[in-house]
């Protein structure tokens, strides 16, 4: 790797808008993109102004602070060189304030908030000393906003910031405003309270040029302690390991690609690529526009299950190889008349496609749904059959129909069939043989045209052992069965079912689109969902009530990290693999040969990485 070609990675990641340091097998910066600059605050950008200096007694002093203590290097007792003393005030408040530095002769104006925000929006909007000054919070848009003059300063955040410009009591000219890149500068709003100086910003004194990093120590440039061990680990490691992850630098959180290049000679070191959140949600549109198309490839690409009847089943997601088999089943089974069972984990879904499979041929026709695990034994018989007036003290004097008389000309779902005690299991089997029911308290038979689909997570053959289901009526509901299985077991459908299910939550309760970031749809991923698809939809719920803005991170998904497997190189290599094969079918049409042959690939290893991969 020439000067010439890191010269253009650094062109290329530019005009990307990622931000690319290049560190030397020494440990040296060898390259330190104009982006990266940007992104960290080593480089001004262009527009607003001002020298060097240091606050001085009797300056104007407008604060906002989202999280008092946290990234602002502040203690409560720098409060008192604004003049606020206020013993309620506490470490972790949201706080505004336009003041006057050690000078008593000027009261502050301020507000403070320590367990309720009043809106999504905090603001002070005052005239001091002379000078309009408006201050604000925005919560959820995460930025923080100060207008001197009908001149405003911004500052966004992604955790808690500590916001300050200075004003020149005589002319009211800005003598100080915080940027991007303060850690890096020293600028957080307590060291320049206590005294600190400040560098110039876009004015003669200040070249940007003067910042030097070629040559300089990663540690004495870069500050992130979490980060700084990554990249270690990374340069003692062998020749394309690659990590990623959030990382905190210069108190800013960014997204970072740690790449190891070790090919033994001077060129050899680590490559970081960088993004921050306006690079990662800028992309988020391109990364679902790709899915959609990626889906919509998939569809055409399904020899096995034709379009026909993949519309049938909209609301039952999942395209993966094992998906399209339950639909191909349920479809088969929905143009019979025959008794169905699902099979599989709690939460995949048994009840939805059910319903699927009933809507089919009778979508006017009535669909009943019992919870068999949710009735008393007693109550079973009565429930399922109904009952004559006056079969039992309490009973309704003119009767009432039962589960099955109501699914009349449909279909009725038993769901977790194993929960019906034994005694009731004959006069089940009696319905399901004879088409007639006996209410209890008559002896008069009625006779019910319906369809039965049953549903359980047990293992019945096992209950058969055990003397909890009775083997004949075992047999009359297993003719048709239909294995769903767990989400950890069709992991390609994941990103698509969460997208899916994100947008019905917001649809459904009047919320802004929202989407996942990328590490977000990577967590979902690699989480084996012990609850299925229940608790898939629960996590998602969760999530877009506790988020603000229009992007869910891992923060917001109440996953346990612990049970995430991790994503190693070897992982990594596999799933590349896995999609370079796919992709090469798709493009093939699903011609096998001929993608075998164009990957070069023997004949015994491409079946056995297309059965690895679930491509078969």
């Amino acid at each position: 790797m020439g000067k010439q070609s890191i010269a253009t990675i650094t062109d290329i990641t530019d005009r990307l808008g990622y931000g690319m340091i290049y560190v030397r097998e020494d440990g040296t910066i060898g390259e330190y993109s104009t982006v990266a600059k940007e992104k960290f605050g080593l480089v001004i950008p262009k527009g607003k102004s001002h020298p060097s200096g240091k606050i001085e007694k009797s300056d104007i002093v407008i604060f906002a602070d989202n999280m008092l203590g946290n990234d602002d290097a502040i203690s409560l007792s720098d409060l008192r060189l604004l003049n606020i003393d206020d013993p309620d005030i506490r470490k972790g408040d949201a706080i505004m304030a336009i003041c006057t530095y050690k000078d008593n002769k000027f009261a502050p104006i301020y507000k403070y908030y320590s367990d309720y925000y009043p809106g999504s929006v905090l603001q002070i909007h005052e005239t001091y000393r002379s000078h309009d000054i408006l201050v604000s919070i925005d919560l959820e848009k995460k930025i923080m906003s100060i207008t001197v003059g009908g001149e405003e300063y911004q500052m966004a955040y992604l955790e808690s910031i500590g916001f300050m410009v200075i004003l020149s009591p005589e002319t009211g000219q800005v003598k100080f405003f915080q940027g991007i890149g303060y850690g890096f500068r020293g600028e957080e709003a307590g060291k320049i309270l206590q005294g600190m100086p400040y560098k110039g910003k876009n004015c003669p004194e200040q070249n940007d040029d003067s910042i030097s990093t070629i040559g300089l120590p990663l540690q004495e440039i870069a500050f992130g302690d979490e980060f700084l061990k990554e990249v270690r680990a990374i340069m003692d490691s062998p020749d394309g390991t690659r990590s990623e992850g959030a990382f905190e630098i210069y108190r800013r959180l960014v997204f970072c690609n740690i790449i190891r290049i070790k090919k033994g000679d001077v060129n050899d070191g680590v490559i970081i690529m960088i993004q921050d959140k306006n690079s990662i949600e800028h992309n988020l549109d391109s990364a679902r526009t790709f899915i959609a198309e990626l889906e919509r490839r998939n569809k055409a690409a399904d020899l096995r299950l034709d379009a026909s009847r993949e519309e049938h089943f909209e609301k039952f997601l999942g395209s993966s190889p094992e998906m399209r088999t339950v639909k191909h089943l349920a479809y088969k089974a929905a143009k019979t008349r025959f008794n169905v069972i699902l099979l599989g984990e709690s939460g995949t879904g048994k009840s939805r496609l059910a319903r699927e499979i009933h809507n089919i041929q009778n979508p006017d026709a009535p669909f009943v749904e019992v919870a068999c695990n949710a009735i008393a034994p007693s109550l079973f018989e009565s429930e399922l059959f109904g009952y004559a007036p006056g079969a039992f003290t309490g009973a309704d004097k003119n009767g009432r129909a039962g589960y099955f008389e109501e699914a009349n000309g449909g279909t009725i779902f038993l769901d977790e069939i194993g929960e019906i005690p034994p005694e009731i299991q004959a006069k089940l089997l009696h319905v399901l043989q004879n088409k007639q029911i006996y209410r209890v308290g008559s002896a008069k038979p009625v006779h019910i045209d319906v369809r039965v689909i049953t549903a359980t997570n047990r293992d019945l053959e096992e209950e058969i052992r055990k003397g909890n289901l009775r083997q004949d009526l075992y047999y009359r509901i297993n003719v048709f069965p239909i294995e769903i299985p767990p989400l950890r077991e069709r992991k390609r459908d994941l990103a698509r079912m969460a997208d899916s299910i994100l947008a019905d939550f917001c649809a459904r309760y009047d919320m802004e689109k929202k989407a996942f970031s990328d590490e977000a749809l990577k967590m979902i991923t690699l989480y084996d969902w012990p609850g299925n698809v229940r608790e898939l939809e629960n996590i998602i719920e969760r999530a877009i009530t506790v988020c603000e803005g229009k992007t869910i991170y891992t923060d917001h998904l109440m996953i346990n990290r612990a049970e995430i497997p991790k994503d190693t190189l070897c992982h990594q290599l596999k799933h590349q693999e896995a999609r370079i094969i796919e992709n090469s079918l798709m493009i093939n049409n699903g011609d096998k040969h001929k993608t075998m042959e164009e990957l070069g690939m023997s004949r015994s290893v491409f079946y056995k990485k297309l059965k690895e991969y679930d491509l078969l």
